[in-house]
C-alpha cells in the first residue's frame, strides 16, 4: 500500500496549518493513503493543487472533531471518559488522525467496507479495525461501544439498508452509550425533486466511485422519517435529538441514547464561524491589503476578531465593521449585515514566500481557518483591485453564488451539465460587472477632474467678489468725504438759491 508522505520541513504551508489545527503538532500523523477518496475528491476540486487539497482534507477532519467533541463533552465530560469509541464508515482516517490525539488508540475501533482503509488505519494510526460488509445482516460484531460516530454514511443509504444499519448500530451501543450520525435533510434535495410520502429520497449518485451507486448513492430524509425509524428500532425506548446542519453546516446530526444522562437542552452546541477572503492585493507602497467577510450564525454569537498570521505569528487583528448586503442575502434569516472586514499588513512584516493564515475567532470559543497558503499563491488567486460601491456588492454576490454552485456540483454530480451552463453564464456576468467597474472608475476620475476645475472657478469668483466689495466700500467712503467737504456744501447752497429764483438747469 503506497502512502502520500507529507514532509513538514519541505512543506511550510501544511506545517503552519498543523501547528494551528492539531492538539499535539509534533505527534500528528500526516501521511495519507493514495487511495483515500476523500483526499482525491478534494484534489479534484482544486485542480490537482496538492497543498490546497491537503489543507481542505486536514481542515475538514479537524472541523468534524470539533463537532463530535461538543457532544462527547456534553455526555461523557471528555474523551478521556469514553471507554470505547467506534468510527463507523471511517474511510482512511481523515477524522481518526485527530481523534487519536484525544484518546488512546487502543480504545478506538474503526470500521469500513474497504479492507485497504481499515488496514491503513490499523497499521498507521494503531487503532483497532473491523472490515464492514455490504449487507448489515452480515455485520456480526458482538462487541458493544460507548460512543459510535457515523459521518456521512446514512446520507448515502437507500431505505432498506438505512433502517437495517441503524438497527445494527443501535444494537451495538452499551446501556449508557450514544450514537451520533449525520443525514442529508430534505431541504438539500435538488429543486423540483419531490419528496416521497415515506420521507426518504434516494438517488444513485455519489462521489465514491469504488462503490455500487445503487447501494451507495445520495439520500435525503425528513426529520419525521428519522424519528420514526429510531422509535421503531428501539421499541420507543431511545431518546433522540436533532442538530440542524450540525456537521460542517451542511448535514443534520442526530444523537440517539438509551440513557439521557443530561437533558438535551443542556447541550449548547455551537457551529463554526464562517468567512472568506475576497481580495488580496499589494498596494503602491508594497503593503498587503486584505478584504473579506466573517460571520457567526450561532444565537448570541459574534466574531470577536479576525487574526492574520505570517509563518505562525500574529501580525494583524481586526473585526467586521461594515455592511455586506450580499452576505446578508446569502444567509437569509440571519442578522449578519455587518460582516465585512479589511486590513493592511506593513511591507516589512512579510515576504511573498511566507505562509499567510487567516483565522476567525468567535465569542463562544469557536475558531475557523479560512485561508492558509503562501502570500504569493493568495495574490494569484484573489482580485487585485479594490472594488467600488454597489458594483463591489454585486460582484461579491456573484462570487458567492458561484462558490455555492461549485459546492452543489461537488455534492450532486448528476446536475453537472446544468451547473456548468450556469457557471458559464455567471462568469459572463462577472466579466460584464468587471467591465462596468472599469467604466465607473473612469467616470469617477473624470468627475474628480471636473470637480477640481469647478473648485478653481469658485475660488476665482470668491476672490473677484472680495475685490468688488472692496471697491464698493472705497466708493462709499469717497462719496461720504465729498459730501462733507466745503465745496460740496457751497454747491448744495448754490442749487437751493437757483431753485428759489426759479432758474432751471440743475
Amino acid at each position: 500500500m503506497t502512502n502520500i508522505s507529507v514532509d513538514l520541513v519541505k512543506n511550510p504551508v501544511i506545517k503552519a496549518l498543523i501547528r494551528e489545527q492539531a492538539k499535539f503538532p509534533e505527534d500528528f500523523q500526516l501521511n495519507i493513503c493514495e487511495d483515500d477518496e476523500m483526499y482525491l475528491f478534494a484534489l479534484g476540486n482544486v485542480k490537482n493543487d496538492r497543498d490546497r487539497a491537503l489543507v481542505r482534507y486536514y481542515s475538514l477532519g479537524r472541523r468534524i472533531l470539533d463537532t463530535v467533541k461538543q457532544i462527547v463533552d456534553w455526555h461523557f465530560g471528555s474523551f478521556e471518559n469514553v471507554p470505547s469509541f467506534l468510527d463507523f464508515a471511517c474511510g482512511y482516517g481523515r477524522f481518526t488522525r485527530f481523534l487519536v490525539q484525544e484518546m488512546p488508540p487502543e480504545r478506538i475501533w474503526v470500521s469500513d467496507i474497504s479492507t485497504k482503509a481499515v488496514k491503513f488505519q490499523t497499521e498507521y494510526l494503531n487503532v483497532n479495525g473491523i472490515v464492514s460488509t455490504r449487507n448489515p445482516e452480515n455485520y456480526l460484531v458482538d462487541r458493544k461501544y460507548d460512543c459510535i460516530v457515523v459521518n456521512s454514511f446514512f446520507s448515502h443509504m437507500p431505505e432498506r439498508t438505512f433502517t437495517n444499519w441503524l438497527q445494527n448500530l443501535y444494537n451495538s451501543l452499551t446501556p449508557n452509550g450514544i450514537l451520533i450520525f449525520s443525514v442529508h435533510d430534505e431541504c438539500l434535495r435538488a429543486p423540483g425533486a419531490e419528496m416521497p410520502t415515506k420521507g426518504i429520497l434516494f438517488s444513485p449518485s455519489s462521489e465514491i466511485h469504488s462503490l455500487d451507486k445503487e447501494e451507495y448513492g445520495t439520500t435525503y430524509v425528513t426529520e419525521k422519517f428519522v424519528r420514526e425509524n429510531v422509535s421503531s428500532i428501539s421499541s420507543s425506548k431511545a431518546f433522540v435529538h436533532r442538530i440542524e446542519k450540525g456537521l460542517c453546516r451542511f448535514q443534520d446530526l442526530y444523537i440517539v441514547t438509551n440513557q439521557l444522562v443530561r437533558e438535551f437542552s443542556s447541550l449548547k452546541f455551537h457551529h463554526h464561524p464562517e468567512g472568506y477572503v475576497d481580495v488580496a492585493a499589494l498596494t503602491n507602497k508594497g503593503n498587503l491589503y486584505l478584504e473579506g467577510w466573517a460571520a457567526d450564525l450561532n444565537q448570541d454569537g459574534k466574531i470577536e476578531e479576525v487574526q492574520v498570521l505570517v509563518n505562525g505569528n500574529i501580525v494583524q487583528r481586526c473585526e467586521p465593521f461594515y455592511d455586506r448586503v450580499d452576505i446578508n442575502l446569502h444567509f437569509q434569516g440571519n442578522e449578519i449585515l455587518q460582516s465585512g472586514w479589511k486590513c493592511y499588513l506593513a511591507k516589512d512584516t512579510f515576504s511573498v514566500q511566507d505562509v499567510l493564515t487567516v483565522k476567525l475567532i468567535d465569542n463562544l470559543g469557536g475558531e475557523l481557518i479560512i485561508e492558509n497558503c503562501t502570500i504569493e499563491f493568495l495574490l494569484s488567486q484573489k482580485l487585485s483591485q479594490s472594488l467600488l460601491g454597489n458594483t463591489n456588492e454585486k460582484l461579491n454576490l456573484v462570487e458567492t453564488q458561484l462558490s455555492s454552485a461549485n459546492i452543489e456540483v461537488a455534492q450532486a454530480k448528476h446536475e453537472l451539465k446544468s451547473s456548468q451552463a450556469q457557471l458559464q453564464e455567471t462568469q459572463t456576468y462577472v466579466q460584464k460587472i468587471q467591465s462596468q467597474l472599469v467604466d465607473e472608475r473612469r467616470h469617477l476620475a473624470q468627475n474628480q477632474v471636473h470637480l477640481i476645475s469647478v473648485q478653481r472657478q469658485l475660488e476665482e469668483t470668491q476672490n473677484y467678489l472680495i475685490h468688488v466689495k472692496a471697491e464698493v466700500e472705497r466708493s462709499h467712503n469717497r462719496i461720504q468725504a465729498m459730501e462733507t467737504s466745503k465745496f460740496w456744501q457751497l454747491r448744495t447752497t448754490w442749487f437751493k438759491v437757483r431753485r428759489a429764483l426759479g432758474l432751471a438747469g440743475e
